[in-house]
């Protein structure tokens, strides 16, 4: 997964404010041709002062050729996501050519903004590892673009600075990106699809189920949803005799989420002894991924195990971390949802008020198990389930000051939602949520199903599961009756919005008893 700007918010707090009259990063797509590229890169970050290598491979970035001649080449060091681009020009032959300093980092801390800039570096012998500085004598970053790929020329290293020079501990040392488009494979117009539940095994011997899409189109076979953050991406396989194959690995489609190129192959997991102690190990299987079909139930089923990973897995080697999902003996079979409200959420613990200095704040927190059924026993789309806290009965909202993951406030959060810092995905089911209210009395948990029909949004609530407290720690976990009937947002002209961007909106609770609580929101 990419780091995100919490994982360098200690190096940018090293950085040099700079004055307002000082370039910014460039965050907006430049306009002109944009080529998708395969990136596979080796770098360095910074440990105690000295530099430690790394390798990223599968990674998504983009180059663009600008309508006015300018290159452009987006987050050029791999291990920080900075969601900014350096801009360069073409140069004698295949060169493509970088004038440094730039910047490409920008935070805000304590009210005050700090710069990274991107520097040509070299390395400077101090110990066994060696650290980095900036080149005195050339600033310019030399790539060359080739027969769709762009390499990092020779002896090339790149490092992030403070505004005065000083590196903070991000650079790369080689870069390889390669054009490849993204994956453009759907159904036909007559091809007959379905709605499917995927029943399998994680990698915990835990059944869990997955919503998918699959299709049949004579003899082609589509399989679709294949992860969260990938609706809309198909693979495709050809049937014979009832037997479906696929490729031993198959592109799924770059997730613009983590970043990354995604692949479906063949896997085997087998457990590993380490040092201290075991661990799974996957691996990719050089062999198609075949499944059976069984027309009258119209179901798929396999007894191998599907794998869904970042990079190809050929080039490079995968490794724990490349594996987004791993479904063993996966079972696919027609589904057809039926919205409900969601199972209640369980508090399991709760952490009390307190300080924290690696945050400088107050906090609180909270950990809770949430279901992915209704009350009636029916698999509900994880896509649609959110949840929400409430603080001595007041819904809270999230912003993005308090929790910098967040692109926009959220009073509603997504079930799939994971920073690995305030909203924690710990696994399957279980949640754990940092707060920056201090409760007097309770704290609360709601699931909700939202979604929109006929234009419309609907919700549904599972109630809210309060935590009640006092003073000398003695506590309780009840599910009071919702109060919630419904919440919708409007605009200003009135119109109900199901799921609100940038603006102004008007978000309104309407209780059970009829009575309605509004509230101005600003995105």
């Amino acid at each position: 997964m990419k780091k995100t700007l919490l994982s360098v918010c200690l190096a940018a707090l090293s950085l040099t404010s700079v004055s307002a009259q000082d370039e910014k990063p460039i965050t907006q797509t430049p306009k002109g041709e944009v080529f998708d590229l395969y990136r596979t890169s080796t770098g360095y970050s910074a440990m105690f002062g000295n530099a430690r290598p790394y390798k990223a491979h599968g990674e998504w970035t983009r180059m663009v050729f600008g309508e006015d001649g300018a290159v452009w080449l987006e987050n050029p060091i791999s291990s920080l996501y900075a969601k900014s681009w350096i801009k360069g020009y073409k140069a004698e032959g295949d060169t493509i050519a970088f004038d440094l300093p730039q910047v490409i980092y920008e935070e805000t801390y304590n009210d005050k903004t700090s710069y990274g800039k991107l520097y040509k570096m070299l390395v400077e012998e101090t110990d066994k590892y060696g650290t980095y500085v900036k080149d005195e004598k050339s600033q310019t970053l030399k790539y060359v673009w080739k027969d769709g790929k762009l390499t990092l020329c020779k002896d090339m290293i790149s490092g992030m600075c403070t505004a005065s020079g000083g590196w903070t501990g991000f650079g790369e040392s080689s870069f390889e990106g390669i054009h490849i488009e993204n994956n453009t494979i759907k159904p036909s117009e007559n091809a007959k699809v379905y709605d499917g539940l995927m029943l399998h095994l994680n990698l915990n011997g835990e059944s869990v189920q997955l919503p998918v899409k699959y299709a049949f189109d004579g003899d082609d076979v589509y399989l679709g949803n294949l992860s969260t953050n990938l609706n809309g991406y198909w693979i495709k396989g050809t049937m014979k005799d009832n037997e479906v194959t696929f490729p031993s690995t198959s592109f799924v489609g770059i997730d613009t989420t983590t970043v990354c190129y995604v692949y479906a192959s063949n896997a085997l997991s087998k457990k590993v002894q380490a040092e201290y102690s075991e661990y799974d190990s996957t691996y990719v299987v050089n062999e198609p991924l075949v499944f059976t079909y069984d027309p009258e139930a119209n179901t798929l089923f396999t007894k191998q195990n599907l794998c869904i990973h970042q990079s190809n897995g050929v080039s490079e080697p995968l490794t724990t971390m490349d594996i987004f999902d791993y479904y063993s003996h996966p079972l696919i079979s027609p589904w057809v949802e039926v919205p409900n409200k969601p199972l209640p959420p369980i508090i399991t613990s709760y952490l009390p008020w307190d300080y924290s200095g690696v945050i400088d704040s107050y906090y609180g927190a909270v950990e809770f198990k949430l279901s992915f059924y209704s009350i009636d026993g029916n698999y509900l789309d994880p896509t649609k389930l959110y949840y929400s806290l409430y603080i001595d009965g007041e819904m809270q909202t999230f912003s993005p000051e308090k929790y910098p993951s967040l692109e926009k406030e959220i009073d509603l959060v997504p079930y799939s939602l994971d920073d690995r810092r305030y909203f924690e995905k710990v696994n399957e089911n279980l949640r754990h949520l940092v707060y920056f209210t201090e409760p007097k009395e309770k704290i609360g948990m709601e699931a909700l199903y939202v979604d929109e029909v006929d234009g419309r949004p609907v919700t549904y609530s599972s109630g809210i599961t309060e935590y009640y407290f006092d003073p000398t720690g003695i506590n309780n976990n009840t599910l009071e009756e919702s109060k919630v009937e419904s919440i919708t947002f409007t605009d200003l002209s009135g119109r109900q919005i199901l799921r609100p961007g940038k603006g102004v909106y008007i978000r309104t609770i309407t209780m059970k008893d009829g009575t309605k609580q509004s509230k101005k929101v600003v995105r």
